[in-house]
């Protein structure tokens, strides 16, 4: 019963913790400026209009700050990954704790 809880436990982390990972919300989107207007002298590549300094400067900081979702998700998956590394280590040693014969 306790092996199956360990297997349990181990699945639900590495499950939460890839839906942190894809919950992670994507970068801005680029406000593209009218022709003749100052830009930041880049393109969106979705549209390839030019697009704002200030609308540069969130995609910028949104690309240099780290990700709290993918970071949890990450923690989480290794997490997953140890339980079910100590859960494979009791099981084969049987509920002594002794190694299993």
């Amino acid at each position: 019963m306790r092996a199956q809880r360990g297997w349990i436990v181990a699945a639900v982390l590495v499950v939460v913790g890839v839906l942190a990972i894809l919950l992670q919300p994507g970068p801005p989107d680029g406000e593209c400026v009218p022709d003749g207007t100052p830009s930041s002298g880049f393109t969106d590549s979705d549209s390839g209009c030019a697009i704002s300094q200030e609308s540069y400067e969130e995609i910028a900081d949104y690309n240099s700050s780290p990700k709290p979702f993918r970071i949890v998700g990450l923690v989480l998956i290794l997490a997953g990954i140890v339980v079910a590394g100590v859960t494979l280590v009791r099981q084969r040693r049987g509920p002594s704790g002794s190694p299993a014969p």
